[in-house]
């Protein structure tokens, strides 16, 4: 394709990202029961990032650079009509529902939110203080905030977590970093008051060593039982028993680590581990060896988010952390987070690109 022969890109990074993605639609056809239907409908989803890559072919840098504020302002729009006139389904109204498909902005939010801080970095310099430090803040904590409300506790997490390491990469003192620390440890009965009620049971569930395993606790107890019947190798693909015969709630989404462990096993998950870390550290390399400060913060900042959403996924369904429904990236079922993981990965490889008369240590 002519855009593929012009652009320049890392190849690296662009074999293991098909390397994942083709791991994750065999483990779609195992989950809907060796039917290809899943499969096919998240690839057809994410051809929008092929389409995507071929528009940034066209454009500069900096052309992504100046519309990164303005598109980000446009995904906060539609995190404020979700509050509005969001589709709610699950208890949740967190989806926009445009007739012919519907969507989450807190998916976008991910990726234009981190793209946006680099930008106003960008353009006032490093360190960040004063009244740069206070906008940053504010364009954190409003999309933090609007994801809260919908509620979805492990998205707002993870906006707070990617805007809390783009300020630490843009020099913020470590006084107030501790300082927030200590604010946040002091504010925890608050925090827990404002809590929805199945947010708080599903903490308590996973410090509980009683647990409900027939309610509240069902999902991680089968989750488990799943994970530890794997082995070494696992029962292959389609044989899983815990999630082929329904023991397993969301095995196609939020859960596909649990079937993965069933039946790929030890060294399934290993091997997807070695993927994902690889990727994420290949993306913070690319950042490091830019000479412009936005291209390195965008491609550090999205390698760390999709190594994050892995390890909340996998840990969560393992009885580590509680369950926020974080799905696992470029696995789990669902076009808005493989659509929008893949144009990240687009953004990426874009502004990646190692020039070696250009690079620059930081």
């Amino acid at each position: 394709m002519t855009f593929l022969r012009n652009c320049k890109f890392d190849t690296k990074l662009l074999v293991m990202l098909i390397l994942s993605s083709l791991f994750g639609f065999v483990l779609l056809y195992s989950a809907d029961h060796h039917s290809i239907a899943l499969p096919s409908k998240q690839a057809i989803k994410g051809s929008i990032a092929i389409i995507f890559f071929a528009v940034l072919s066209k454009v500069n840098d900096r052309t992504i650079r100046e519309l990164s504020i303005p598109v980000f302002l446009i995904s906060l729009l539609g995190l404020v009509l979700v509050l509005c006139i969001g589709y709610m389904t699950k208890g949740a109204q967190r989806w926009l529902n445009l007739g012919l498909f519907r969507f989450e902005p807190s998916e976008i939010i991910k990726i234009t939110m981190p793209l946006a801080l680099a930008a106003q970095i960008h353009n006032t310099g490093i360190p960040v203080k004063g009244m740069n430090l206070l906008k940053l803040i504010v364009m954190i904590l409003v999309p933090f905030l609007l994801i809260l409300k919908q509620p979805d506790l492990g998205t707002s997490l993870i906006i707070l977590f990617l805007g809390s390491i783009i300020l630490f990469l843009g020099g913020l003192d470590r006084k107030v970093i501790l300082l927030t620390f200590f604010a946040l440890i002091a504010s925890g009965p608050v925090l827990w008051k404002n809590l929805h009620p199945y947010q708080q049971q599903r903490i308590m569930t996973l410090l509980s060593d009683n647990a409900d395993v027939r309610h509240h606790g069902y999902h991680v107890h089968q989750s488990k039982i799943a994970i530890g019947s794997g082995g070494l190798s696992g029962s292959g693909l389609g044989n899983g028993r815990q999630v082929q015969l329904g023991y397993i709630p969301e095995h196609r989404t939020d859960f596909i680590f649990t079937l993965m462990s069933e039946e790929l096993g030890f060294i399934g998950n290993m091997l997807w581990i070695i993927l994902v870390l690889s990727i994420g550290f290949r993306c913070i390399y690319l950042g490091y060896k830019q000479s412009s400060c936005y291209n390195k913060l965008s491609c550090i900042i999205l390698g760390c988010n999709f190594m994050m959403s892995a390890w909340i996924n996998m840990s969560m369904v393992s009885g580590i952390l509680p369950v926020v429904g974080i799905p696992l990236p470029l696995i789990s079922y669902g076009g808005t987070n493989f659509a929008v993981t893949l144009i990240g990965f687009a953004l990426v490889l874009k502004l990646g690109h190692i020039d070696p008369k250009r690079q620059h240590r930081w």
